[in-house]
């Protein structure tokens, strides 16, 4: 079946005089195009005007016979159309009209050459097919790939919705536990005065039946014992309870989700930072002992009197072997049961030794630890008082709602920011060191003080 398309140009390149594909087409002034032979002035069909003008078959235009012009771009089309015709024909329809006019070409010559084209084309495509199966393959990598990404995340967001479910669910338990102690404490409070309401009831009744009965008993019932009876009817004074409990203390209030969301993702936000942080045995002091996987340490130096190694002529302190320059960085520490412990970061500059000469007049030991003298530290001093060490005398005493048994460690040196987490509590946040110039490289800060319980760091995601 023909193409429309095919149709609309051969009836372009078809002379309108012979209705023939065009032959050596020439083109006149009006546009319209014969061919060679039907135009040129011997031809019967074009039409003689006056001063030797001729007139377009077409359109009646009058034109110079000198103005014929070859149009080599119709001839082409022509060629073309009349190689794509692609039919096998016999000698004998190469002689019809059908066929006038057409080129034929000896079939063993057109087939060497379209057997060369096609060897080429399908050298071309197989090259195609190779690049689809490659493609293929590497699509389906890309899908695979993209499907093991999903479990990990749904996995992950799941552990994470399931931990903030189990602490409202600690939450909820607490908060219920509460409420018991509370229900059993005014139940007792209650039964207490409901019990002794009993007894003074079953008190008044039985002087109210003596009572009774001598008056209306003989003259010796009723002065028997008069005076006793006297005066405990005179004397008879219904106590009362002390004040019942009625409404609750305290009503419970749900916990903040938002803050408690945005605190939750925060952390996660800086866990996404951590590094596998270790300890540098070449900087930790004789009183510290460090385990193999430079994971913990431990104070084992002569147990001191006092507040801390640090009051004393001790120092107990330890460096990160990572140094920071640049970037963000996580860790996390456990200090569970420790009654002290400072921890943080300081610059590399100052070291881990420190001679508490300088300082053992008129200065507090922990006057050391300060972001002017190079740390961003905070601690714990006499089991209790948390601590963080700024730039001002007395440090600063921070207030602790959950003692932190793992504390998450945060610096983001180009923001010059030092944050300190409870991991304990949920993450909540326990102290920033905000908008300070690091000039110096950092290293982690590790001062398990003169409590033998170790200090340790935890894993990454551990």
């Amino acid at each position: 079946m023909t193409s429309p398309v095919l149709v609309d140009i051969r009836e372009e390149v078809t002379c309108p005089i012979c209705l023939e594909l065009l032959t050596e087409p020439l083109s006149i002034d009006c546009g319209h195009s014969f061919c060679q032979a039907c135009i040129t002035p011997n031809s019967r069909e074009s039409m003689i005007g006056q001063e030797g003008e001729r007139s377009c078959p077409v359109c009646q235009t009058s034109y110079q016979p000198g103005n014929l012009r070859p149009n080599r771009h119709l001839a082409n089309i022509v060629r073309r159309l009349r190689e794509e015709d692609g039919k096998v024909i016999c000698w004998l329809c190469e002689r019809s009209q059908e066929h006038r006019g057409h080129h034929t070409f000896l079939v063993e010559e057109v087939a060497q050459e379209y057997q060369e084209k096609f060897q080429e084309s399908l050298k071309k495509l197989k090259n195609e097919e190779q690049e689809a199966e490659k493609l293929t393959a590497f699509i389906r990598e890309k899908k695979t790939c993209w499907k093991n990404q999903m479990e990990p995340e749904r996995h992950r967001i799941q552990t994470e919705f399931n931990q903030l479910r189990n602490i409202l669910d600690r939450v909820e338990q607490r908060e219920l536990k509460k409420l018991e102690e509370e229900e059993k404490k005014g139940l007792r409070i209650i039964e207490e005065a409901e019990n002794d309401l009993v007894h003074q009831s079953q008190s008044l009744r039985e002087l109210i039946l003596d009572l009774e009965r001598r008056c209306q008993g003989s003259t010796m019932e009723l002065l028997q014992d008069v005076s006793d009876v006297t005066e405990r009817s005179e004397f008879w004074t219904l106590r009362k309870p002390e004040a019942l409990p009625t409404k609750l203390r305290s009503m419970f209030r749900a916990p903040d989700l938002k803050r408690m969301l945005r605190v939750f993702r925060e952390l996660t936000d800086v866990q996404s930072y951590w590094v596998d942080v270790t300890l540098n045995p070449h900087t930790a002091n004789l009183n510290l002992v460090l385990a193999k996987n430079r994971r913990q340490v431990r104070f084992v130096g002569a147990k001191v009197s006092g507040p801390s190694c640090l009051e004393k002529h001790y120092d107990c302190s330890v460096l990160g072997s990572q140094h920071f320059s640049s970037g963000k960085h996580y860790w996390e520490v456990d200090v569970a049961k420790k009654t002290a412990w400072i921890l943080g970061v300081c610059s590399n500059s100052v070291g881990p030794t420190f001679s508490f000469n300088h300082y053992a007049q008129n200065h507090n030991a922990y006057s050391r630890y300060q972001p002017q003298r190079g740390y961003w530290v905070i601690g714990l001093q006499h089991n209790h008082e948390y601590r963080a060490y700024e730039d001002s005398s007395p440090s600063l005493l921070l207030s602790m709602t959950v003692p932190p048994r793992r504390v998450g460690v945060f610096l983001d040196y180009e923001a010059g920011i030092v944050s300190f987490y409870n991991v304990t509590n949920h993450g909540f946040p326990i102290y920033t060191f905000s908008k300070y110039y690091f000039p110096t490289t950092l290293c982690p800060y590790f001062n398990p003080c003169n409590c033998v319980i170790p200090m340790t760091l935890r894993r990454p995601s551990s």
